[in-house]
This record gives C-alpha cells, structure tokens and sequence, in this order.
C-alpha cells in the first residue's frame, strides 16, 4: 500500500480503519500513528480538537533581565521541613518580565497533598526556604515585550498554572509531545532552580506554561483542575475506551474528580472503590454506578476479574495485588499518586504475569491535554468541592489537608 492509499478522498470503513490505526501503531512513530488514531472514534471524551494544533512549548529565551529594579513579592514560606509557613518575601530581578514571561497576580491557589509532603520533605527533593502551591489562577499584571508573549496575553487576562513550569523542548518524550514525563521537566517550585510557587500575591512564569481557563468557569475551581483535573484525566482519555468497566480507588482530592470524568466519558460503568462505606452516597453524587468497599473481602472476591481498568488515585501504600485481582486479563492498573519515599508497596507477580494484566504509572498530562481538560470540565460542569480559605489561614488549611479531613479540595484566596 502506498502512503497516498492512505489519505486520498476515498472514506474508509471502521473495519479497515480499525487495521490501518492497529498497524500505524505498530510501525509508525508515535506522532504520526497519533494521527490516525482518530479514525477509529476510540477517544472516550468524545471530543476531537477543531482547532490547529497547539505550537510547542519551548524554554524561555536567555536573556538580560529588561531593567534592574527589583519586585518584591509577598509569600508564605517553610523555613525548614515541617515548620508551619510564615510570611516571607523575595525579590524578582526586574519590575518587568523578561522575555518569554508573564507576571501573574494571584486571586486564588489551590493546597494539595503534594505541597504537605514538599513542606515536611516526604521526597527527599525539597529546598528551603519553601514556597509552596502549583493549583494558580489570577489575572495576568505584566506581559513581556516578545511577541510571542504579546500574542498570547494582555494585562488584565484571566489565566491559571499547573504543576509543570517547563520542559527541554528538544528531546524524544518533548517531539513525541509526552513533556510531562521530559527528563529536564521543571516544577511550579523547588527543584534545580529552586523556583517559588503560588503561596503568593504574585508569580512569574514562562509563558508557554501559563493557560487561559474558560470564561464560564469560575477561578475557585480552575486551580484544582491543573493539578487533580489533569492528574485524572489525561489517564482516563488514554487507558479507558467508552463501554469499559472503570473503576476509581480512592474517594479523596483526586478520586471525586476522577469519578466525574469517568461518568461523562461514556463508560459502561463506573465504580467507587474506597475503605470507607461512608463515602458512597457522596461517591454516587459524582458519577459512580456502583461501590465497591476494599475491605470487604467477599465483595471484592465478587468482584474479581470484572473491570477493565482502574484508576488509583491513593498517595499511600497500596495493596497492588488485591487491586490487580480485579482486572480482567489485560487490564490496566494506572496509578497517579506518589507516597512518601520510605513507603514501599509490594508486588506479587502472579497477581500480572498469567493474565497479561498491566500495572502502569501516570504522571500529570501533555501539554495538549490541559486545554483540552479545561474544555471537556465546562462542557460536562466537571468541578471540585471546595473549601475555601484567606490567605492568611493557610496553616489551617494545611492543616486539614494532612489531617484528610479536606472535602475534597481546598482553596486559598488571596
């Protein structure tokens, strides 16, 4: 078959478009057997982009700073691990924003368990002063002078931040547009340049990794959905198919949002998996067909060999091979949380190997995807339950968020 077979004006069937996608995945580069996935109507968000493709995320030019008046930004900070947060302040290197920038003023930021377990150093990874906070939305209060910049924001734009700050934008995994999982990936705060995060009244950050939420939306719930939102639901688009069994484990943060993707992705059914009984009228509330409770071991017997895919949505130690028993032979256990390093869990392999079932980890999303989550959560009125706190509360709220006494997500307002 020559290539000009595949993309003449004749329409193919679903039979021989479901052949051709099977062998563009198998022999084609990933970016180009993506492309003809499409044909197939496999995408259980049901909704294909109709817009040009994004351009890639790229590092900010190195540049000099546009003047030497330093900005003073206001925060909380961690001075050590597991100290309560303070106000703290640093200073910027310039009142303007270099190029491939903007300066966000921040009216909301969301508290997530990851910024507990960076405050106590749960991963080994944090650097103090702390900063914490990646689930940002504000309005945009300086935009730099590169067009670039220019083109895609205005002073006074509405705009949010996520988990990612940025990414090589020249390796396989950055071509292949996996950025998320880019081995020179920087975060909202912390790592190798030691960046702040969104426990502020202002942040600057690069451009490229700075969204515009929807207008119908409202900034309360934007910032959990960078985070918990894209967490849930780039692994859901790409391990579920519409008609499977689901399943979400883990009631919390990340679990009441996963449900609600799950209910409006067309799967067949979608169930709750929790040790707590108690939570399943509320689980019910987000989308769930059915409740399953973990500890209960002749309903999970019951239930074994029946799902297609799961999701876990749980930070701690995890009882892998109960949650494997499960699946049907070739399902997927896709895994989004991240314990503390001293948690270990184990792994029978029995519980994979004869049923070819898989155990995959999923970290944040593509950059495609955070727009896409964006549009997919207004168009179905997919939105955290919140608890919203001032600013100045922020040890309260920390608080409740160690404690998981939050339902289900909290938001600091500034």
């Amino acid at each position: 078959m020559r290539g000009s077979d595949l993309v003449g004006p004749t329409v193919l069937s679903a039979a021989a478009a479901a052949v051709v996608v099977t062998l563009s995945m198998k022999f084609l580069p990933r970016r180009f057997a993506a492309m003809l996935s499409g044909l197939t109507g496999g995408d259980p968000t049901g909704d294909k982009p109709s817009v040009a493709p994004l351009p890639r995320p790229k590092p900010p030019p190195v540049t000099d700073p546009p003047d030497t008046t330093p900005q003073t930004v206001k925060a909380y900070a961690a001075l050590k691990p597991r100290e309560p947060l303070t106000p703290w302040t640093y200073e910027l290197p310039s009142t303007a924003p270099p190029a491939g920038y903007v300066d966000l003023k921040i009216t909301h930021c969301g508290v997530c368990h990851s910024d507990v377990h960076q405050i106590d150093d749960a991963w080994g990874v944090a650097c103090f002063p702390l900063i914490p906070g990646h689930e940002i939305v504000g309005t945009i209060a300086a935009v730099a002078e590169d067009p670039g910049s220019q083109a895609k924001f205005s002073v006074g734009d509405r705009a949010c931040i996520g988990v990612q700050r940025g990414s090589c934008g020249a390796c396989v995994m950055c071509d292949e547009k996996l950025e998320q999982i880019c081995p020179k990936i920087t975060k909202t705060y912390a790592g190798p340049g030691k960046d702040k995060g969104g426990f502020a009244n202002m942040i600057r950050y690069p451009v490229a990794w700075v969204f515009k939420p929807p207008d119908g939306m409202r900034s309360e719930d934007v910032g959990p959905l960078m985070c918990a939102g894209i967490t849930t639901y780039s692994p859901l688009k790409r391990f579920g198919k519409p008609g499977q069994k689901v399943g979400v484990i883990g009631i919390g943060g990340l679990g009441h949002i996963a449900l609600q993707y799950a209910a409006a992705m067309g799967f067949s059914e979608v169930v709750a998996i929790s040790r707590s009984p108690s939570k399943e009228d509320e689980a019910r509330s987000f989308g769930a067909t059915d409740f399953l409770v973990s500890e209960d071991a002749a309903a999970m017997a019951a239930a074994a060999a029946s799902f297609d895919t799961i999701l876990n949505t749980v930070s701690g130690h995890a009882p892998i091979d109960s949650y494997l028993a499960l699946l049907r032979p070739r399902g997927t256990l896709a895994c989004v949380g991240l314990p503390e390093k001293d948690q270990r869990s184990q792994l029978f392999f029995q519980s994979m190997v004869p049923q070819e079932r898989a155990l995959v980890g999923s970290y944040l999303g593509p950059y495609d995807d955070y727009d896409e989550m964006l549009a997919f959560s207004t168009k179905h009125d997919i939105r955290p339950q919140i608890e919203i706190f001032p600013a100045s509360e922020i040890n309260a709220a920390l608080t409740k968020v160690r404690n998981n006494t939050a339902r289900y997500r909290i938001v600091l307002e500034f």
